[in-house]
């Protein structure tokens, strides 16, 4: 793949030392130049949130597609209605422990049933 395409060469460079070269393809980067000093970390970084959260619209989120999924869950029969009987109690789990970390203001494990609440709302078909 791109055999034949050039790499330029650009200096790398920290406190006017050069510190390294950086090749770029450029069929994807269009750039001659790149903004300095780069950062440089030692550790891998897992990015977790980007932007900020708004809590209320995902509060209406989840009690819509609960509400939604529940009236499903009735109309449902057989084994389809089993599945989503065990899908819901699951969520309903949740919603407790959200209940719960709202009551002790615990914003960090707020934060996480949140994700893992829409997560598994997507996973049965629901998207914000």
């Amino acid at each position: 793949m791109f055999k034949d395409t050039y790499f330029p060469k650009f200096k790398v460079e920290e406190n006017n030392t050069t510190i390294g070269e950086l090749e770029v393809n450029q069929d994807f980067v269009k750039q001659n130049t790149f903004y300095q000093p780069m950062v440089r970390e030692k550790e891998t970084k897992e990015v977790l949130k980007v932007g900020t959260r708004d809590n209320e619209i995902i509060q209406k989120f989840i009690i819509t597609s609960m509400n939604d999924y529940y009236n499903r869950l009735m109309n449902s029969n057989g084994n389809e209605r089993t599945t989503m009987l065990t899908n819901y109690t699951r969520l309903y789990e949740l919603w407790k422990e959200l209940f719960n970390y709202k009551r002790t203001n615990n914003i960090t494990e707020i934060d996480k049933t949140y994700d893992m609440f829409t997560y598994g709302l997507y996973l049965i078909g629901y998207e914000m």
